[in-house]
């Protein structure tokens, strides 16, 4: 049973605000574990260089980067429901926001906008425990992939003394998750850190057969 002083601790990491929250970003954002599972994450996805891609729950901007640094000519939006990792990551990607190569929205990332449009490749890392209904959420997010596109979970546990299994029993829960929500080629890649492994699972929409790309691609923002 938490405390009431590490419940509040524990929602700053959940949807960071004010001082107390901007802590929680500097620790996220320092983290070495964080900055390797963000990338490493990105790298899975094997984006091309002009790749739409969507984040969600950026935090503070570190998932953000790395997709801009794979996708150079492409366009990365991401949703996150704290101002406060808006303001720390928009400073991490200033340069991206100025060029229109990156957009951050503040919303809820468990029902992203459907004007966004679609996208080749959908992420987050560390956000899906915080979701009311994953299979619902998951199911959304499938619908905004073009035909070829990725959806990638990473989870890495955090609380009390994590270790592989807990990795596992979430992995296993998300594939789960993907199947139930109609996902096909459903597999789950490990990061070996310490005390516990990461673990991203990937999945494919089951669209109708249809040419990639004939889903809206807006520009710009």
């Amino acid at each position: 049973m938490k405390t009431a002083i590490e419940q509040h601790l524990y929602d700053q990491f959940r949807r960071p605000r004010g001082p107390l929250g901007r802590v929680a970003g500097r620790i996220m954002s320092q983290r070495s574990s964080n900055i390797e599972r963000s990338r490493w994450t990105v790298e899975l996805l094997q984006l091309r260089p002009d790749a739409r891609v969507l984040e969600l729950g950026y935090g503070p901007g570190l998932g953000i980067q790395a997709a801009l640094d794979a996708a150079p000519v492409g366009h990365v939006i991401g949703i996150d429901h704290s101002s406060t990792m808006r303001s720390m990551a928009a400073n991490r990607n200033a340069t991206a926001l100025r060029e229109g190569r990156a957009t951050l929205l503040i919303g809820d990332a468990q029902d992203p906008p459907a004007d966004l449009g679609v996208f080749d490749a959908i992420f987050c890392c560390n956000v899906w425990l915080f979701w009311n209904d994953p299979a619902v959420t998951i199911e959304r997010l499938a619908n905004m992939l073009e035909p070829a596109g990725t959806l990638a979970i990473t989870h890495l546990p955090r609380h009390g003394a994590p270790s592989a299994d807990d990795t596992d029993r979430a992995a296993r829960l998300i594939e789960e998750q993907m199947h139930e929500a109609g996902l096909h080629g459903v597999e789950r890649t490990y990061l070996l850190l310490e005390p516990a492994p990461a673990v991203c699972v990937t999945g494919q929409p089951a669209h109708p057969s249809t040419e990639p790309g004939t889903g809206p691609r807006p520009t710009g923002s």
